[in-house]
This record gives C-alpha cells, sequence and structure tokens, in this order.
C-alpha cells in the first residue's frame, strides 16, 4: 500500500467544508435550527485517535527484531487501513466542520453556544488526521529478507 497523500486529504477539506455549509444553510433557509456540533462527537474522535495510535504502535512493536514478537500480516493491513480511513474521515470532518463554523460566523445573530463546540470538532478532526498519519508511519513492515531470498 502507498502513502496517504497529503495532498488528497488537502482536496477532500473543500468537498467536507460545501457540504457542511450548504446542508447548514438548506437547514436555516427552512426553518429548523443550525447544526450543533456535539461535545461528544469531539471526544469520540480524540478517544477514535489514541485506539488508532495504540494499534499501529501494536504493529510497530511487533516488527522490532527481537524472538517471540510476530503479528499477522493481515491484521497489520486492517490497521493500516483503518488509519488511512480515519485519515480520510478526519478530513472531511475538519471540512465539515469548518463549513459549518463559517456558516454560523456569518449570520446576522451568531449563538455563543454553537461556536465552542464547532472550534473543538475542528481541533478534533486535526488531531484525528495528525494521529492517523503516525499511526500509518507506525504500520510500516520492514521487508521480509533474512537470507537474501525474494519473500
Amino acid at each position: 500500500m502507498k502513502r496517504t497523500n497529503p495532498l488528497v486529504l488537502v482536496g477532500l477539506t473543500p468537498f467536507g467544508f460545501a457540504v457542511g455549509f450548504f446542508v447548514d444553510w438548506a437547514l436555516v433557509v427552512r426553518g429548523f435550527s443550525a447544526i450543533r456540533v456535539p461535545w461528544s462527537l469531539s471526544i469520540t474522535v480524540v478517544v477514535l485517535t489514541a485506539i488508532v495510535i495504540a494499534m499501529g504502535a501494536r504493529v510497530r512493536w511487533a516488527t522490532q527484531p527481537k524472538p517471540g514478537r510476530r503479528i499477522d500480516a493481515t491484521l497489520a493491513i486492517q490497521i493500516l487501513t483503518l488509519a488511512k480511513a480515519s485519515s480520510v474521515g478526519g478530513a472531511l470532518m475538519f471540512g465539515g466542520v469548518a463549513g459549518i463554523l463559517t456558516y454560523t460566523l456569518t449570520r446576522p445573530v451568531v449563538s455563543a453556544e454553537l461556536v465552542p463546540s464547532a472550534v473543538g470538532g475542528i481541533i478534533a478532526s486535526l488531531i484525528l488526521v495528525i494521529g492517523a498519519l503516525i499511526a500509518e508511519r507506525l504500520c510500516r513492515i520492514p521487508p521480509d529478507d533474512s537470507q537474501g531470498e525474494p519473500a
């Protein structure tokens, strides 16, 4: 698997921004209340980041050249896929919450309770992207070249 290209993550952010902005706009125009980013979402995303990093560290620990340390290659690839998906999801969440916050701040009357939770969501999504990229780097498995034979 190739590493996640940061330009892909940067490219997904405007898409998430547009979706967040226009969904919030459409709800307000139709008479519904604006989207409020719950604090539980931010806390869950930070906990997810810790789990993804811990799983990546497990792969890193298992690949160290010491006897008795093994990890199934399929499990390592699944953890790597989780890290890649988390970085993409974090980039989309960052854009979406930034769009919601931008729409909230451009309204004539800004509700003071909507802004802090949206800022918390933005910070949590950045933590997820950074943590997922770290976990992806931890999931590198060295080539199996003990005797010079191809794996």
